[in-house]
C-alpha cells in the first residue's frame, strides 16, 4: 500500500513539478541537462601545456611556448571544459543562485572526463580547495570549489581537507579585473598551514581565467612543503 501511495505522489510531482533542464528548460525524464545542452559541452582534450591547459599543436612540444620561460608553484594543471554556454549559466548558477546541488552535475562531468584522460590518483595525499574568505563564505553558505573537491575526494579515495589553506583576507571579485589587477588583489591572500612536507596535493578550483587565484594558492601550499596539482571544472 505505501508503494503504492508513493509512486502515485511522484507521478502527481512530475505532473505538477516537471522536470527541466537547467539550461534551455526543455522538458526532460532525469538528470540536469537534456541531451541537447549536455553535448553542448565542450571538453578539453590533450595534448594540453600542463601549466595553461592550452591545446599543443607541435606534437614536439611539451610546454606552450608562452609558458616555457616562467616559474609556476604547481606542477600540473587539469581543465575540464571550455568556459562557454551552457557551462556559463549554470556555474553562475551554481556559485550565485544557491543552487548548490549542481555539484553532482559537476562532479560527475569532471570525473567521467578525468577518467577518460587516463587521471591518475595514486599517490595523492590531499584532496583542497581555493577558499573563500569567512565573510563571503557566511554570505554564499558554501565554498562551490570545496563542495567539488569533497566529490571528488570520496570518489578517488583521497583525504578531503578544508583547513589546510585559508584566506587571510577580504579581496574585490577577480571578475571585473584585468591580468595586473587579480595578481595585486590577491597578493598575500592566502595562507596555508605546516606539516604539509613531500605531500601531494590536488588543489580543485570552478574556473581557471588567469590563473592569478590557484597561483597564490599553490604559492601558499608549496611552501608549506607540498606538491601541487590544479584541477579546475572550466577555463575561460
Amino acid at each position: 500500500m505505501w508503494v503504492m501511495l508513493k509512486n502515485y505522489l511522484m507521478a502527481i510531482k512530475d505532473i505538477l513539478l516537471p522536470k527541466i533542464c537547467f539550461a534551455c528548460e526543455e522538458k526532460i525524464i532525469e538528470g540536469y541537462l537534456c541531451p541537447k545542452c549536455l553535448n553542448q559541452i565542450e571538453f578539453i582534450y590533450p595534448p594540453l601545456c600542463p601549466f595553461c591547459s592550452n591545446r599543443l599543436t607541435n606534437k614536439k612540444e611539451k610546454i606552450c611556448a608562452k609558458c616555457l620561460k616562467k616559474k609556476f608553484p604547481y606542477e600540473k594543471l587539469i581543465c575540464i571544459t571550455k568556459y562557454k554556454n551552457p557551462v556559463v549559466d549554470l556555474i553562475h548558477s551554481f556559485k550565485y543562485k544557491n543552487y548548490d546541488f549542481l555539484v553532482e552535475l559537476f562532479a560527475s562531468l569532471m570525473i567521467k572526463h578525468l577518467t577518460r584522460i587516463g587521471f591518475e590518483p595514486c599517490g595523492y595525499d590531499i584532496i583542497t580547495a581555493v577558499p573563500l574568505y569567512k565573510t563571503k563564505l557566511r554570505d554564499r553558505g558554501y565554498n562551490q570549489a570545496g563542495l567539488l573537491a569533497q566529490y571528488l575526494a570520496n570518489y578517488f579515495k583521497i583525504c578531503f581537507k578544508d583547513d589546510i589553506i585559508y584566506a587571510t583576507r577580504e579581496s574585490s571579485s577577480q571578475a571585473k579585473l584585468d591580468k595586473i589587477s587579480r595578481l595585486k588583489n590577491l597578493k598575500g591572500a592566502f595562507s596555508a598551514q605546516a606539516g604539509l612536507e613531500n605531500k601531494k596535493v590536488i588543489l580543485v578550483d570552478d574556473i581557471f581565467t588567469t590563473g592569478s587565484t590557484v597561483k597564490e594558492c599553490a604559492y601558499a601550499l608549496k611552501e608549506k612543503g607540498a606538491a601541487i596539482t590544479v584541477i579546475a571544472f572550466s577555463k575561460t
